[in-house]
């Protein structure tokens, strides 16, 4: 089957002819709009007055390509190579994860609890750079420096701190394997915060097949038998790095909520508080030095 014609009406036609065995119509009609919004600037509201606009063959190979994409399960954020993050746009790839709604909550205490001051923040396991934009971007006098092991994905964070207008300075570097040296270089930071891999390799079955298949496993996944090797890592790191009444943010597995809680406050963390997201899990965790 191909598209009938060049005009939006039987474009929309065979997107939802093609896809309404794979998503729900509800989640159908908001991946349509996404894409008539970004390939055509077409606004959800203007879809119905726009169906005898004709499209050019660029464009109407893109709808092609897409449905063909979103067959095969590819999340519409990768499609699209974009994603929405805390009213900001940016850019995604195979190589960073998909920004999530639980952690526009983790960024969202982080600005409520010192949109009044100046701080000094560092974001490890940058990815897309989702976290340390947003942060700079609404805590405009804060210093943001993230790092990641990823090469690539420190490539496209840089894409997205100038996307959205904002200074942050990024850096190459494993939490898990310090650098002396490198960490003499960095000076004392208020904060430290980390969305770090915590899922367990024996929760992949749980996971839907559109995560599995085209987000990177590097992010997502830690082995069974020491799940919290992150946190410990970023804990010994903010011991040496936190200025005194540093703060330390995460978001965590829920399944490990205690387990993680105990972490901190054996390595000497105060005031440890688990907080839970709008879906009521324990998605945060909180602490200072």
């Amino acid at each position: 089957m191909k598209i009938a014609s060049n005009k939006i009406k039987d474009i929309l036609r065979f997107f939802r002819d093609e896809l309404n065995d794979t998503y729900e119509k509800e989640e159908l009609e908001s991946i349509i709009a996404y894409c008539l919004e970004d390939f055509l600037n077409i606004k959800r509201a203007a879809i119905s007055l726009s169906q005898e606009r004709t499209v050019s063959e660029s464009e109407l190979l893109k709808f092609n390509f897409a449905i063909k994409d979103l067959k095969n399960h590819k999340p519409l954020q990768y499609v699209l190579g974009l994603a929405d993050f805390y009213r900001l746009k940016f850019f995604v790839n195979e190589h960073v994860l998909i920004p999530r709604p639980e952690t526009e909550e983790l960024v969202h205490l982080i600005i409520q609890d010192n949109k009044l001051s100046a701080p000094s923040i560092i974001d490890i396991g940058a990815g897309s750079g989702c976290i340390p934009v947003a942060l700079k971007k609404n805590i405009p006098a804060a210093i943001v420096s993230a790092i990641d092991i990823s090469e690539s994905a420190l490539e496209l964070a840089k894409r997205n701190a100038q996307k959205n207008e904002v200074d942050v300075y990024f850096f190459l570097k494993d939490i898990l394997s310090p650098d002396e040296n490198t960490e003499q270089q960095l000076f004392k930071y208020d904060i430290i915060v980390s969305n770090p891999p915590y899922i367990c390799i024996s929760e992949k079955e749980q996971m839907d097949k559109n995560v599995l298949d085209y987000e990177p496993h590097l992010a997502l996944f830690v082995h069974d038998n020491d799940p919290l090797l992150f946190y410990k890592a970023i804990c010994d790191f903010a011991l040496k790095n936190l200025k005194v009444e540093g703060k330390i943010y995460f978001e965590i597995n829920q399944s490990l909520a205690s387990e993680t809680k105990d972490l901190l406050e054996s390595k000497g963390f105060k005031n440890v508080e688990l907080i839970k997201d709008l879906s009521n899990n324990y998605r945060i965790l909180r602490g200072n030095i």
